[in-house]
């Protein structure tokens, strides 16, 4: 789609409506999150996610991963925020967008992941991350049942609720 320009009245409540066009464009569904901001003339609406920018959560990756050698991908509804597996901002694909739009739950899964460019086989763990704004994204584990991948993403899914839902 070309850059295409709206011409939008405002209602008497200050809402606008986001045409179709725009919205199948960047993915912005109902009940998703939008972060507005202004300039001095200009208007900026993006998409939001309390993952987003979260360094704490991040800094409570990476010393898991360092400490218990975790393999691990955070992930909000459309790339990845965090891993040591795949590069940080890679778009997701639209198999794995469902599973996190859907709230999937997988134990001890093998099977392949496609993550941009990157494929990562083996035994993995997923849960939902959920806050009071509803599915914010998703932590994946990898491992088998014998390194308790599954309760090791338990335990991150849950300090990631915590956290976020605490700031």
């Amino acid at each position: 789609m070309k850059n295409v320009n709206f011409i939008k009245n405002i209602d008497n409540l200050g809402r606008i409506v986001i045409p179709m066009d725009i919205r199948r464009k960047l993915q912005i569904n109902t009940g998703d999150v939008l972060s507005i901001s202004c300039s001095d003339k200009d208007i900026v609406l993006s998409k939001y996610s309390n993952l987003d920018n979260n360094y704490k959560i991040i800094e409570i990756l990476k010393s898991f991963v360092e400490i218990f050698n975790l393999k691990v991908i955070l992930t909000n509804k459309d790339c990845v925020l965090y891993s040591n597996l795949v590069s940080i901002g890679t778009k997701l694909n639209n198999s794995i967008r469902l599973l996190i739009k859907n709230g999937t739950n997988i134990k001890s899964q093998s099977n392949e992941m496609i993550f941009g460019e990157s494929k990562v086989n083996g035994i993995y763990n997923m849960l939902p991350i959920i806050t009071n704004e509803g599915i914010e994204g998703s932590i994946i584990v990898f491992g088998d049942i014998n390194n308790k991948g599954y309760e090791m993403c338990m335990f991150l899914n849950k300090i990631i609720m915590l956290e976020l839902n605490i700031s």
